[in-house]
């Protein structure tokens, strides 16, 4: 699959995330985030393929760690583990998004313009 379309994919699946989430969906949101996550890592990897180094630290930073934020949240939420407050991750995986989409749209531009 072409870059452009992983990228302009992944953009939808943001907004369409963020739309749902804005308007109480979790449902759809998980979903969408769900194609947000997979569709960017795999762009990330067909970008940074010669980079092991830094596409492992991009993954780990901007996709597992938000993905073990959410599930922690989930978990407190059903069975109260933590018994505090854990809407804070919700800001963590928002700041992380359009970070990870900005990522590789700055990449996906390097490479289009030194190719």
């Amino acid at each position: 699959m072409p870059p452009y379309l992983l990228l302009i994919g992944t953009f939808a699946a943001f907004i369409a995330s963020a739309g749902s989430y804005f308007f109480a969906k979790p449902r759809l949101a998980a979903v969408f985030l769900t194609l947000f996550y997979t569709g960017s890592t795999l762009l990330s990897s067909s970008l940074l393929s010669h980079h092991p180094a830094v596409l492992c630290s991009i993954i780990i930073v901007f996709v597992a760690l938000p993905v073990l934020c959410l599930l922690l949240f989930a978990a407190d939420v059903q069975y109260g583990l933590f018994c505090t407050d854990t809407s804070f991750v919700f800001v963590l995986v928002w700041l992380l998004i359009p970070l990870l989409f900005s990522i590789n749209l700055i990449i996906y531009l390097f490479k289009d313009i030194y190719a």
